[in-house]
């Protein structure tokens, strides 16, 4: 018989209860890598207050900090990697050039030092990456290039260095996965964004994003609209009442329901956009109107 709502999140808290501690190491350790936080605890003050000014969009305060931490001590990996970051936000939008901007520039010799003070500092790979994809169109590209010059093939090449130095960590395989997605490249695109759902799975602050991440994919790439409402649900057993999930569900649910209506398959049709508008958290966006607008017509339909 299969299982409801109910019985999978009770699954779910015996799975959790069966952590051993080896477990409950590593899930410390993604949250600790997502926020941050590394394990250089004598530098945690410093570095927190750093995170706390980039998190709340004050790059030129976070930059005056860094600056005056790294008078001091050079060897602050995670301070070079906000560094990158700050510098990254302040460069704006893309050019449509392969040249780098000062600003990308700065951001990106932070993170190649980050790298050279620790070379396992996945995130920094992940932000070396994150500069060079700003220069990658968002298509697909109808050639394999090998110059060690182009964008694409240095962006590849960083996320690939972030995923073999923990192949585990959400935000890399995430990044890559986004990056796979805008390239063209689906089928590895879907394994980047399932390793990364894998490895926060259990972990409440990071498991529900990344399941989205996967179910949009899924609902837009991939239209493999089943799959995806999968991949919502299991981020609605952490966060029932986001409305934010609950609209992009309603959408998947509205997508299906219109095709079941173009299908003439009424009975599918009339349950799904049913689920879609009880489920809708913005009823005046144009997908809710047009879930309406469907029911309505299937109405008109049954009184022929």
């Amino acid at each position: 018989m299969p299982l409801g709502p109910a019985n999978c999140w009770q699954l779910a808290m015996v799975a959790a209860a069966c952590l051993s501690v080896s477990s409950c190491d590593r899930i410390a350790a993604l949250k600790d890598q997502l926020s941050g936080t590394s394990a250089l605890q004598g530098q945690a003050p410093q570095i927190a207050a750093i995170r706390e000014l980039y998190e709340s969009g004050q790059c030129d305060e976070a930059l005056e900090r860094i600056a005056q931490v790294t008078e001091d001590d050079l060897d602050l990996a995670d301070a070079f990697y906000y560094k990158g970051l700050c510098h990254l936000a302040r460069a704006g939008a893309s050019a449509a050039t392969p040249a780098l901007s000062e600003e990308e520039q700065a951001s990106l010799e932070a993170f190649r030092r980050a790298l050279a003070v620790n070379p396992r500092h996945a995130l920094a790979s992940v932000g070396v990456g994150d500069v060079y994809a700003r220069h990658v169109p968002g298509r697909p590209r109808r050639q394999v290039r090998e110059d060690p010059g182009d964008p694409f093939v240095l962006a590849n090449a960083a996320y690939q260095k972030a995923v073999s130095i923990d192949p585990k960590l959400p935000e890399a395989q995430q990044r890559y996965g986004l990056f796979l997605e805008r390239t063209g490249q689906l089928v590895e695109a879907e394994l980047a964004y399932k390793a990364a759902a894998e490895a926060a799975a259990g972990v409440p602050e990071l498991a529900p994003a990344q399941y989205v991440a996967y179910g949009r994919f899924l609902a837009g790439a991939g239209d493999r609209l089943e799959d995806a409402l999968v991949q919502y649900d299991l981020a609605r057993m952490y966060r029932e009442d986001d409305p934010a999930i609950r609209q992009e569900m309603a959408i998947v649910y509205s997508r299906m329901g219109l095709r079941h209506l173009q299908r003439q398959e009424y009975l599918l049709a009339e349950e799904s956009l049913t689920k879609a508008q009880a489920m809708f958290a913005d009823r005046s966006s144009p997908e809710a109107q047009k879930t309406t607008e469907a029911l309505a017509e299937l109405r008109t339909i049954r009184r022929r």
